[in-house]
């Protein structure tokens, strides 16, 4: 119930469908709609974006385990490329392989998409000559249940946990919730290191960025309300 929620709550009120009830309303509400308009000016900048994403990407997470047993990789999507998962799962995939050889540890991948991601760790564990231990969890559809059933599949609480930067700080505090000590491995940043000459104008990758951000805001908000911090 309270996945279908949250899923309700982001695909009605957070945008892009907050620009469309705007555009509904813009008849009768032209004061609204004008506000609407600057803000989505704004979290299409690469300014805008960067002072959402920053606070969460930046964000201060001490490492729990001093000594981690263990490599949890968040699941973060699959397409139709070469490596069946998408960009960001991929170098969350790839940072976890590395983890995992060079720490001579084995890796946990939870997520949905567990079967996709299944081809691409074959495909690079054969092309690199790797031979690192791989679970797969695939009942989880957010980041609550990848911590929730991440505990019941693995008996080991000090973990390395990977996953994108600006996912990291709900990440670790569900993690740490279920009983994990994490150590953070941030991954697959949306921020570059500095504004561009354009940075005022509006762009796409921005505006998805923004929502990326936001999402994560939502998030840590509930979590705040469901107590876990």
């Amino acid at each position: 119930m309270i996945y279908l929620l949250s899923k309700l709550f982001t695909y009605t009120l957070l945008p892009p469908a907050l620009f469309i009830w705007g555009l509904l309303l813009a008849p009768r509400f032209r004061r609204i709609a004008i506000l609407l308009a600057l803000l989505l000016y704004a979290l299409s900048t690469q300014v805008g974006s960067r002072l959402l994403l920053l606070p969460l990407e930046d964000m201060k997470l001490p490492p729990l385990a001093k000594k981690p047993k263990m490599v949890v990789v968040l699941g973060g999507g699959y397409d139709k490329g070469v490596l069946a998962t998408s960009a960001g799962s991929t170098e969350r995939i790839l940072r976890g392989l590395l983890l995992a050889k060079k720490e001579g540890l084995a890796l946990l991948y939870s997520g949905y998409e567990a079967k996709y991601a299944k081809k691409t760790i074959e495909r690079i564990q054969k092309g690199f000559g790797l031979q690192i231990l791989v679970s797969y969890e695939s009942r989880s559809l957010d980041t609550y249940q990848n911590a929730k059933y991440s505990a019941q599949m693995i008996q080991a609480r000090q973990i390395y946990l990977v996953t994108s930067a600006y996912h990291m700080p709900r990440a670790y505090r569900l993690f740490r919730h279920f009983g994990f000590l994490p150590t953070p491995i941030k991954t697959d940043y949306l921020t570059k290191p500095s504004l561009e000459t354009w940075a005022l104008f509006p762009k796409m990758e921005y505006l998805q960025n923004s929502y990326a951000a936001i999402h994560e805001y939502v998030g840590l908000l509930s979590l705040w309300l469901r107590g876990i911090s």
